[in-house]
């Protein structure tokens, strides 16, 4: 399957993660635990606009997993003063599974926190996009066999050095936008001199990289450590594009250039198979591709580039 028949087969899942979902502003009372919904909240929990509604019966809304993440991430923002982004998985009142993206902040007065706050949105879309876009990537590869071996390897022989502690890991594929036509217009020694070029300054960029490799035309992929959740990833890879895609001077021309990014992120927890990370950061490139290009999007992340909203109060 080729890049135009990914994109066909992708696109209506991208179309359905962009379509306006439900989501809505909330905020809590602490001392109290009163709740404030406005009516986007209320549609994704199915319950009627302008209902009473109390804590303890939205919790059991919550599967477990989701409700004992939420609730360590709540007490730690209150006791921090620092907001937080989690993807919930809920029940709505009509027994339909949804996804929630749940972000928070935390409200002070004279020092101390009084009220959280923050947006609750349907992401449930958006989880399908990412799954299926994997799943057509786990069947069509884009990153070479011999790479993924050496990216692999690598990744086995770090995490079983003996009294390593264990570690999140990212893997990042970073693709030149429309490399066959940058060849086409300067040529193909202008088109190795730019890949050449690009890989220097990954590698001066990222010098405690795991490992560095070309997995195609005009594409790198990188394998570091990652101290961060993907909200870090996400803006750590937005500031380095900036940096990676700078024009070059080749001669008389100087060549202008964009850069597409996908990352996946492995957790210490969530060790799974070696190639299943790279179809993931595989996804991650071809739904930033999805959006237009010269843009980062991380795997079960935020599908467009939505500015957050400052979460503390």
């Amino acid at each position: 399957m080729n890049s135009q028949q990914l994109t066909a087969a992708t696109q209506p899942h991208y179309d359905r993660a962009l379509a306006a979902a439900a989501v809505g502003a909330w905020e809590c009372n602490l001392a109290t635990e009163s709740l404030s919904w406005t009516d986007g909240v209320y549609d994704l929990f199915g319950l009627q606009r302008g209902s009473a509604i109390y804590r303890s019966a939205t919790l059991d809304l919550y599967e477990e997993r989701s409700r004992r993440e939420m609730n360590q991430a709540r007490s730690k923002a209150i006791g921090t003063g620092q907001g937080f982004a989690l993807d919930c998985r809920i029940r709505a009142a009509s027994g339909e599974k949804r996804w929630m993206r749940l972000i928070v902040g935390v409200g002070h007065e004279h020092g101390r926190p009084i009220r959280i706050f923050g947006s609750k949105q349907d992401v449930t879309a958006e989880k399908g996009l990412w799954s299926e876009t994997a799943s057509l990537m786990r069947a069509n590869a884009s990153t070479s066999l011999t790479a993924r071996r050496s990216f692999s390897d690598a990744l086995r022989q770090f995490r079983h050095e003996r009294g390593r502690e264990p570690e999140r890991f990212a893997l990042a594929i970073f693709g030149i936008d429309r490399f066959a036509t940058l060849v086409e217009n300067y040529g193909q020694a202008a088109g190795d001199d730019v890949i050449r070029h690009f890989g220097e300054r990954l590698r001066r960029l990222f010098p405690d990289a795991l490992a560095i490799d070309q997995t195609g035309p005009g594409a790198f992929a990188l394998l570091l450590r990652m101290p961060g959740d993907k909200g870090y990833l996400a803006s750590m890879l937005s500031g380095t594009r900036k940096l990676l895609c700078r024009p070059m001077s080749r001669g008389h021309h100087v060549i202008d250039f964009t850069l597409s990014i996908g990352a996946a992120l492995l957790t210490p927890e969530g060790y799974r198979e070696q190639n299943e990370i790279f179809a993931e950061a595989e996804a991650a490139l071809q739904v930033a591709g999805m959006a237009g290009g010269d843009c980062v999007r991380v795997f079960d992340g935020p599908v467009t580039a939505v500015s957050r909203v400052a979460l503390a109060g």
